[in-house]
């Protein structure tokens, strides 16, 4: 059959295009039922990448945050109707043979680390599309009774998931997590609903602070508390430095400090006192096929369901492109409330 597909082809424009569907032996048909869009997706879509990374990027189509229905099933492991999420994440098993990269086949580290990996709405077409293809390792089953509209959240809660998981966190651990957006939103979640922390906000907006109803607030210029062996950014941009050099501030001798936020410019950090204080320093962007399935379970808590409703902003159906484009402006203007508007079919 015939689908459409849309793609960001140049900066602030997005086109319509015409592809054929077909299912073949280990794939499955799905119908997108929600999506919602990442900051990366604004960035190839308002052209905030380096010319050279977009003329390669370009014609792109944006969105790696979906969930769908099983139409039909050639794998076996699924039946019509049922509810999954799309994972954005994959490897190309045949580049990964005699691959010297062996570590990011690690389960710590993930092979999505690896350098052949692939990820949907960046080196490879996303899912803003009615009809997608998955194959065997593209899909992760979630409870039908849990909303669409909830389930959407899963790939930013699986990266969450990732960063709890190389933390190696444990219960009731004291963390400071700095950044008041909905990737701190996220990261809480999964420390309060899985691991039973105390977790601390650092942030700038009150409003937004006040979203973290189970955690503790602060203001890094007026704190005046406990110091942290466990912190985590999640600001990115311009402000990340900022963050970084804060949580140095704050951290106690060997503590660990995780990094999660995405900007485009190198960050000036204190490299003196990280030295000093013996921290360790690591990254976490990705998340692995396992993370999702975690995650997938985590989402039939009703007390995490009732914490991920305040951030759906609105409904929006998606008919032409010109709904798109309401929605992409809807959420670049959006700087005072943690939340997104989500797109149907």
């Amino acid at each position: 059959m015939f689908s459409i597909t849309y793609k960001v082809t140049s900066p602030s424009v997005i086109e319509e295009f015409i592809e054929e569907v077909s299912v073949n032996q280990g794939q499955t048909l799905v119908k997108v039922d929600r999506m919602a869009i990442c900051k990366a997706d604004i960035r190839y879509f308002l052209g905030l990448r380096n010319k050279n990374v977009l003329d390669h990027k370009y014609p792109l189509t944006p969105i790696h945050e979906a969930v769908g229905t099983v139409i039909k099933d050639y794998t076996g492991k699924y039946q019509r109707g049922d509810k999954v999420i799309l994972v954005p994440n994959s490897v190309d098993r045949e580049m990964c043979k005699g691959c010297p990269n062996t570590r990011c086949h690690n389960e710590e580290l993930g092979e999505n680390y690896c350098p052949y990996a692939i990820f949907r709405s960046s080196n490879k077409d996303g899912f803003l599309r009615p009809f997608f293809v998955a194959g065997e390792e593209g899909l992760v089953k979630y409870n039908k009774n849990v909303d669409p509209n909830i389930a959407v959240w899963s790939e930013l809660l699986s990266v969450s998931m990732a960063a709890c998981r190389r933390l190696s966190v444990k219960e009731n651990q004291r963390i400071a997590i700095f950044g008041d957006g909905i990737m701190a939103y996220m990261v809480y979640l999964i420390l309060i609903h899985k691991y039973n922390c105390d977790v601390t906000i650092f942030g700038i907006d009150d409003n937004k602070l006040n979203s973290f109803t189970n955690a503790k607030k602060a203001k890094y210029a007026s704190y005046t508390g406990e110091r942290f062996d466990t912190l985590i950014e999640a600001v990115g941009g311009r402000f990340s430095a900022d963050a970084i050099n804060q949580m140095i501030d704050l951290s106690l001798v060997g503590s660990h400090l995780l990094l999660m936020g995405v900007s485009e410019e190198n960050a000036p950090i204190n490299t003196r006192k990280i030295l000093e204080k013996g921290i360790a320093l690591m990254g976490v962007t990705r998340s692995n096929y396992q993370d999702f399935e975690e995650v997938a379970r985590l989402l039939e808590k009703k007390e995490l369901q009732e914490e991920i409703k305040p951030l759906i902003l609105s409904e929006n159906t998606i008919q032409s492109v010109n709904d798109i484009y309401k929605v992409f402006d809807m959420d670049i203007k959006n700087t005072q409330v943690i939340g997104k508007n989500i797109m149907k079919w």
